[in-house]
């Protein structure tokens, strides 16, 4: 078990980057799991699995989790099987290890970040009090960009977000309604970001 180090918290898309980095170098594949309620209302928490090939599960794979969670569930947990912290980070199956600067590292292998440098576009982010905050900031430190962090707040709450077009608090980057915040500031910056 891979986590990240020093309690940090870890996005997606660097689950998904440490899983495709093991398994090039690994015979024996990796898959992750991500605990968030994802765009769901925070009290609504859950797990994002991502099988070895580093995307989203299959609906298929997905549904068979969902089926086998709510069992357990219904079962009062007699299935879980638990363990100490202490415990758990004593066996040697747990490892804790930097995510974020092989993720950074990786980006010049996909994206042109020279070029984005040589623009001087003013770049806002909105990390939406999520676990993108540290990767953003290094990602403007390492390619010395002009990238604004908008908030630093890390509010598992969602206290910050607007209210979706029900009325409801969820972490939607795809609407308007929730991305009303990152909306008001278009016009301080050239590009603008808002993810978790």
């Amino acid at each position: 078990v891979i986590v990240q180090q020093d309690n940090g918290y870890t996005p997606t898309p660097g689950v998904s980057h440490a899983i495709l980095t093991y398994n090039l170098k690994h015979d024996e594949k990796a898959d992750g799991i991500v605990i968030t309620p994802s765009h769901n209302p925070p009290q609504d928490g859950g797990i994002k699995y991502n099988p070895t090939h580093g995307g989203p599960a299959e609906a298929e794979l997905t549904q068979a989790i969902e089926d086998r969670a709510n069992e357990i569930i219904a079962g009062g947990l007699k299935d879980v099987k638990r363990l100490e912290l202490a415990e758990a980070k004593a066996s040697e199956l747990f490892v804790e290890m930097d995510l974020v600067k092989p993720y950074i590292d990786d980006l010049v292998n996909v994206i042109d970040m020279e070029a984005i440098q040589k623009s001087k576009l003013k770049i806002g982010v909105d990390p939406l009090g999520g676990s993108g905050i540290d990767y953003w900031r290094q990602i403007g430190q390492a390619y010395n960009l002009d990238l604004t962090l908008v908030s630093e707040a890390i509010d598992p709450s969602f206290q910050f977000m607007s209210l979706d077009k029900d009325g409801v608090v969820r972490m939607d980057c795809s609407s308007p309604y929730a991305m009303a915040g990152l909306l008001a500031l278009k016009d301080e910056y050239d590009l603008a970001f808002g993810n978790d």
